[in-house]
């Protein structure tokens, strides 16, 4: 009986979307899942459900759209109905540019965050995924632009201070990248992963100018939070071995990250030319 009133419901008021996810609820508990998405279809087209609950709807299919074809298939067909009906709404390119992104369509991603931040500013969200973008494209010359164009919206953000960094440091600018690094730095709160990523990166560039003292410093900040990181295990142990300092404590520390990443050919050949800064030839030659 409920069924057959929400049927006549939808006859009289055929643009009522609540009526449409009423129905689109009926059919999905019964098996009936064309019928149930086709309703749904017809709810996102209507112009008296508001937006909010479309985008809930929409936001609920991500963690299916990677595992599922046709969760996919329909996520991508939604956001094309909201895409021609809101063309002045920011928040529904947003969700546009993260189906393409969850799909690694990094560069037409990008655009949609780009055609998000036009009609919003304040967005941390698609500046910080543009960045991404940028980096896994090694643009670092628009990463540049970017990260000092999200910077005048959020001074206090200390990824886009990273990200200036990492461009600047790319280029061989390192007053620049320094300036950036040390500055983000003391904006990171309760996030680890993102400190050790600027210390690390600032013992780099000190060991690029020759400023041994603070690069060892910075490397030595970074293994006390993340003592299993084999990148900076091996750098940092290399380093040593190159100005033949500390060769036990290099030693200890390529071993170590030779053990967490195991058949890595360039640690191996860190340990090899460690052991052989030590006269230990035999086995360095095993290991070369």
């Amino acid at each position: 009986k409920a069924f057959e009133t929400l049927e006549k419901i939808s006859i009289i008021q055929p643009e009522n979307g609540i009526i449409r996810l009423t129905l689109a609820d009926y059919y999905r508990e019964n098996g009936e899942n064309q019928k149930s998405y086709n309703e749904l279809k017809l709810a996102f087209k209507s112009k008296k459900l508001d937006l909010d609950t479309k985008i809930r709807i929409l936001v609920s299919y991500f963690p299916l759209i990677n595992v599922n074809q046709e969760m996919r298939i329909q996520a991508n067909e939604l956001i094309e109905i909201l895409v021609e009906m809101y063309t002045d709404e920011y928040i529904v390119y947003m969700i546009r540019a993260d189906i393409l992104y969850s799909e690694n369509k990094f560069s037409e991603a990008k655009e949609q965050y780009f055609l998000a931040l036009e009609l919003n500013k304040v967005n941390v969200e698609a500046w910080t995924q543009v960045l991404f973008i940028q980096a896994e494209e090694k643009d670092f010359l628009q990463m540049m632009k970017t990260s000092g164009e999200a910077l005048k919206y959020f001074p206090l953000e200390p990824i886009f201070y990273f990200f200036q960094g990492f461009s600047n440091k790319n280029f061989k600018n390192y007053e620049e990248a320094i300036k950036s690094f040390t500055t983000g730095v003391d904006f990171v709160v309760d996030n680890n992963k993102l400190l050790v990523e600027f210390y690390s990166s600032l013992a780099e560039i000190y060991h690029a100018i020759q400023n041994h003292e603070l690069s060892d410093s910075f490397f030595d900040k970074s293994l006390k939070i993340d003592p299993e990181n084999s990148i900076i295990l091996n750098n940092y142990a290399y380093y040593l071995s190159l100005r033949k300092k500390e060769l036990k404590k290099a030693k200890a520390m390529s071993l170590k990250a030779n053990n967490i990443e195991k058949n890595n050919g360039t640690y191996q050949d860190t340990y090899a030319w460690i052991l052989y800064q030590n006269n230990e030839y035999k086995e360095a030659k095993e290991w070369i």
